[in-house]
């Protein structure tokens, strides 16, 4: 019986090491702290990018304007489930917004589209 549990141990921390987790988008690389963060840029359209609103929500919320440049950054984030989504007043964005999971990474180019 002994050996059963040992077996089914072995077995559940294999696969909890090769499942791993990422980003719906984006490419990612690890933190050994355990705080990671969410970044990407806003592209197109007419305000230089600058001063559009990125909403975080999900396992921490989270309000940010991007600099020149549409680059922004979420910093200082727990493992967990999150939403980024921005926002201007006259502007949409493609996509809308993007599901992302932060499992031991720091995901990045989660990019968006500016559109008139």
């Amino acid at each position: 019986m002994k050996s059963i549990k040992f077996l089914f141990a072995i077995f559940f921390s294999i696969t909890a090491v090769a499942c791993g987790g990422g980003s719906d988008y984006g490419s990612t690389s690890g933190s050994s702290s355990g705080i990671y963060s969410i970044s990407g840029t806003i592209s197109g359209g007419a305000t230089n990018n600058s001063g559009v609103m990125v909403n975080l929500t999900g396992a921490a919320t989270k309000n940010m304007t991007t600099a020149a440049g549409g680059s922004y950054s979420f910093t200082g984030l727990a493992n967990g489930s999150y939403t980024v989504t921005p926002t201007l007043a006259g502007y949409g964005f493609a996509p809308s917004s993007i599901p992302v999971t932060v499992y031991n990474n720091n995901p990045s180019n989660i990019n968006f589209t500016e559109a008139p």
